[in-house]
């Protein structure tokens, strides 16, 4: 997979720039969150925390 996939994978928008090396890239991404994940998880959080 390239850079730009990875990238897209955790959720960063096409209009992202990398403009670091493709094995530096691929570590950054590699230790990234996947934002969508962690914001439904958020989301699923705050639905049950309002369900009192």
């Amino acid at each position: 997979m390239t850079p730009r996939e990875w990238a897209r994978l955790q959720g960063f928008p096409d209009n992202f720039k990398i403009v670091v090396s493709d094995a530096q890239a691929y570590k950054q991404f590699g230790n990234s969150v996947a934002v969508p994940a962690i914001q439904a998880t958020a989301q699923k959080i705050i639905e049950k925390l309002n369900c009192k």
